[in-house]
């Protein structure tokens, strides 16, 4: 159903962008861009449906439906040469995960950087959106009511996505390319198994009134590629599922990490560090004579040393981080324990070496583990 509404307001924006095409050449900033994602779940899903008299079926596929509104740059600044003319707005996605489970909603804001013009009406761009998401329930025959499946009703959304933009017209633009997205709520209520999705995705945009043909400057300084020695803590709170008493606990979460980096092009940063890392729900265990009281393990069963890699998107002050790491100590007892773990959020630069950071950390590809706020030096070598 979402396919074909799409399709219905593909066509009708086609037909009616070829009547707009001789207005005045006064342009708006403002555009309008909806899109379609027919999404793949990535490893296992955190819900099932299906009866009790029937095998659960998982939910695979979530494809969603986006409403935009957006501001293009018109050069007027000098950040919006550097950038290739980008855009910036506030979106609305609507999912369908299908039969048992409720309609989710997200609302987010995005940047779309034009990295790449290959001609006047083909870029390759990038999309960096963050928000939240809510209304991830699915039906429980047990109980027969909705019950939440991501753990909180209101969860953490990042999106990363690649696309071909094609200037069709002065007033519409199509738009097709591979999207990811990933929402939980960071770890701060459980049962937060999280989601990630990935797919294809299309897309039509049109401008208010024709966009005007602006070329971005070329006197950007030369680039030199640069490496970095960057060296950071960070802090959080992370919620445990008490299993047997089904109680929630809170409990503290940090993280002390050294890396070095290197800026191998204007946008773009590879690292590779190590993280120290605590968690102060390892090994934890209810009291025997009061459900509510929980006895954590000893200090260095809460402590565990992890190598990674990732990759920082820079945009302007922002940094887009994705790092993936392995523990190569890790003081639980518990020979569960997961061992890889990855890290997404953002990093804001306050200065030439001082950064504020704001990250999801997960284990197992999609489940939340904490939620850490952090700062952070970093230093060039002469």
């Amino acid at each position: 159903m979402a396919a074909r509404r799409f399709s219905v307001a593909l066509a009708l924006a086609l037909l009616t962008s070829s009547v707009a095409y001789g207005q005045a050449p006064d342009s708006s900033p403002v555009f309008t861009r909806i899109g379609f994602t027919p999404a793949h779940v990535i490893a296992t899903n955190p819900f099932a449906v299906g009866d009790a008299a029937a095998a659960n079926r998982e939910v695979r596929n979530l494809p969603s439906l986006t409403v935009e509104i957006g501001r293009q740059t018109d050069g007027s600044r000098d950040w919006h040469h550097l950038y290739g003319l980008p855009a910036y707005g506030f979106g609305v996605s609507v999912a369908s995960p299908g039969s048992g489970v409720s309609r989710p909603v997200d609302a987010y804001t995005f940047f779309s950087w034009p990295f790449a013009h290959l001609n006047d009406h083909v870029q390759v761009t990038t999309d960096f959106g963050m928000g939240v998401s809510w209304n991830w329930k699915a039906f429980n025959q047990r109980t027969n009511a909705y019950a939440s499946v991501l753990g909180s009703n209101i969860n953490a959304r990042i999106d990363w996505g690649f696309y071909l933009r094609y200037v069709a017209t002065p007033q519409t633009s199509l738009y097709a390319g591979v999207d990811f997205t990933h929402r939980s709520n960071g770890g701060m209520r459980q049962p937060d198994q999280g989601i990630n999705v990935i797919g294809p995705s299309v897309g039509l945009r049109y401008n208010l009134t024709p966009e005007r043909v602006v070329r971005p400057a070329d006197d950007a300084p030369p680039f030199r590629p640069s490496w970095e020695y960057v060296v950071g803590f960070a802090g959080g709170r992370k919620n445990v599922l008490d299993e047997v008493n089904y109680l929630r606990h809170d409990f503290g979460a940090g993280t002390v990490t050294a890396a070095v980096q290197r800026q191998f092009y204007r946008y773009g940063k590879f690292a590779a560090g190590t993280d120290l890392m605590y968690d102060g729900s390892s090994d934890a265990r209810g009291d025997a004579f009061s459900a509510d009281v929980v006895r954590q393990g000893a200090f260095g069963d809460r402590l565990a040393m992890g190598v990674y890699g990732g990759y920082e998107h820079i945009i302007g002050r922002f940094g887009a981080i994705v790092q993936a790491g392995y523990k190569v100590f890790n003081g639980s007892n518990n020979p569960n324990a997961p061992s890889l773990y990855e890290r997404y959020g953002w990093r804001f630069r306050f200065s030439d070496r001082v950064w504020g950071t704001f990250a999801v950390r997960a284990i197992d590809d999609r489940k939340a583990d904490a939620l850490e706020f952090g700062f952070g030096y970093q230093s060039r070598p002469r």
